[in-house]
Parts: C-alpha cells; structure tokens; sequence
C-alpha cells in the first residue's frame, strides 16, 4: 500500500480501431464492422490510514460504428441514426489489510444508449509462506438492463424495447507462488454466470433472405482456467508466459497463449515489452453465417463463431524522478505508450494505441 496520506493518479487514453467486410450479424448485409472508439480512463487511490486505502476508477468513451449507424437510421430506432455513440461508467472502492489478510469491496455503474448497470464486488486474498504465497477470491454481480430490437423483417417499423433486465454472477479464484528469487508461478479459476435477455442490440441474422433480431438462449455459464509463469534472466530482462482455457454452456471453447519479453535498456528508468499472442477458439451451437429457416436460437455475430487470431502489441515505459509543481512534488512519475495490432482469421482486424502518465503525491 501507499504512504499513509498519500495519493495515486493515472490518465489513461486508448485509441481503437477495428474493420472487416466479412461480419455476417450486420444489418444492411454489408458485413462492414467498422468501429473507432476514443477512451479516456482516471485512476485514483488515496492511501487514509496505514492500513486502508480507498480508490477510484472513471471511464468516459465514444465511438463510431458503420453497422450500429445503419441500423438506428434504416429502422428509425433512434431518429436519423446515431453518429457517435458515447459511454461513462465510474467505480467507487476500498481496500483494507490486516494482517496477512486483505479485504476489498466495490460499486459501480456504467450507462450509454441501449445500456445500462450498476455492479457491485467483495475480495479478500491472503499471504502465507513469508508473502511467497497468496490467494484470493473475488466476487462481482452486475445488474444490468439492455435495449433490445424485437423484429426487424420491415425495418421502417421496426421497435427497439425498454430496457430488459439482464443479471451476471463471475467468481475468480486466484493464486500466486514465488517458486526462486526468479520465477513466479500463477494460475485462476473464474465462472461466470449470465442470465436473461443475452442478445445484442446490433446483432441480426439472415433468415431466408430476411434479416431477423438474434435469438439467443437464457442462460450461459462460462469458465476459464488461466495459468502464467514470469521468469527474470538477470537484473535487466525478464519474460512471461501465461495460457487461458475457456468453455462455456453454448459449446464454445477457446485456448489463448501468450508470451512477452522484458528488456531495460536505460539503467532502471526505461523498459521495453514486446508480446505476441495467439487466440483460436470454436463457434458456439447456434451460430451460422445464414439460416433457411427461423431455429429456436440463432447467432451471426462474429465474436461467436469459430476463427484464430494473431496479436502483437510493444510497450514502453519510462520513470521519472520527482518533479515539483506549484510547489507539489510529483513522485514516482511513470509514463507508458504502447501500440497493439492484430488480424483474426475471420477478417477482422484491429489496433489501438494506449498512452497513460502516472504519478503519486
């Protein structure tokens, strides 16, 4: 934890961009997926007594979409369509030690468009072995509520709903052993239980030559196992390698494995990370690209179906030394930049540029 009185800040931007002609749930049977999103992200936390620290975590988002565009203006949903669509979300939370023991909790809420929620989480971890040892298990529910369309075989009268309740339950189960003074082994558990109204407001599927809403099942449960070993070379190049299985109810399942190199190259202020990251996974029960006839579930949406992606992002961070403004001292100044590029065998492609500065003081 931080000094007592202390605090920590960080600004963070992404940038994304993602495109393909191949999206199969788009309306307008272009396949276009075009999408550009701009985010900003505020970290706070306040160190208020030497035990406990409370934290902060704000998010202000827009972005463009070619399908969700065309979709709004062709069924009138939200009057000539919707340019620019824009998010704020914010989490509010505490942290507390005792002892070996440390104890989290949280709220949250996020709201946009055709979305909203409000989220809530518990964590509590423990140390054992000298701090070579550490557990934890964290709790989260979300109740959200989403707009969803409910027919879009004549898209001028096409109607989007109220908002529909949707409930998600995740449980994570994690922990950490430090194996020598070089290596440290990882490894988690997390379910995820989703329940009601799963569709997507964007997604639509080809039924006999005429477009239709998504109709996906009530309820998905979801697992994944991950593991993750970092090993150090010496004081100045160190790597990582973690692998994640996933499956869940509707018959996906996926296997991600990356791997990531750490180089100091300016005498403890700057470091250089190149990763790479291979992704493949299978599509779910009910998907197709198109379907003869209506089924009782039904998906195009790319993000379910089968493909692989290949990923490579760099980083580079760099450490400052105390700088006093206005008489403030900014201490610990670390400032990050890096640059992730990727192409999924389905055509997808994507890339985002991430830029943060952090500081305590």
């Amino acid at each position: 934890m931080l000094e007592e009185g202390k605090t920590k800040f960080k600004l963070l931007f992404n940038v994304y961009h993602q495109n393909s002609d191949d999206g199969n749930q788009v309306f307008d049977n272009s396949g276009k997926e075009e999408a550009n999103v701009v985010e900003p992200m505020l970290f706070v936390e306040h160190q208020i007594t030497e035990d406990t620290a409370i934290n902060a975590h704000f998010v202000f988002d827009f972005w463009t979409a070619a399908s969700d565009t065309k979709l709004d203006g062709a069924t009138g949903a939200s009057g000539p369509g919707r340019k620019e669509q824009s998010r704020i979300s914010g989490n509010l939370g505490v942290r507390k030690e005792m002892g070996d023991w440390e104890l989290s909790g949280g709220v949250g809420f996020s709201s946009e468009y055709d979305y909203r929620s409000f989220n809530g989480s518990i964590g509590i971890q423990r140390s054992m072995a000298k701090d070579n040892f550490t557990i934890g298990l964290s709790l989260q529910y979300y109740k959200d509520e989403v707009m969803l369309f409910e027919d879009l075989s004549n898209p001028p009268t096409a109607k989007i709903s109220e908002f529909l309740p949707r409930d998600i339950f995740a449980a994570s189960l994690t922990a950490s052993q430090i194996i020598t003074r070089k290596d440290i082994v990882q490894a988690g558990l997390t379910y995820v239980n989703a329940n009601k109204n799963l569709e997507s407001t964007a997604s639509s599927v080809l039924v006999g030559g005429v477009r239709q809403a998504e109709v996906l099942p009530e309820t998905r449960n979801r697992y994944a196992l991950s593991s993750k070993w970092v090993h150090g070379f010496d004081d100045t190049m160190a790597m990582n390698l973690s692998y994640r299985y996933y499956f869940d109810q509707w018959d996906l399942d996926a296997h991600t494995i990356r791997f990531a190199f750490l180089k100091e190259i300016n005498d403890d202020e700057d470091f250089f990370e190149v990763a790479l990251r291979f992704h493949n996974q299978s599509s779910v029960e009910y998907y197709a690209d198109s379907f003869d006839t209506a089924k009782e579930f039904m998906t195009s949406d790319s993000d379910l179906e089968d493909f692989s992606s290949y990923e490579l992002s760099t980083m580079l961070t760099s450490h400052y030394d105390t700088q006093t403004i206005y008489g403030i001292d900014f201490e610990e100044m670390v400032w990050n930049n890096g640059i992730t590029a990727a192409k999924r065998s389905n055509g997808l492609i994507y890339a985002y540029i991430q830029s943060s500065i952090g500081f305590q003081f």
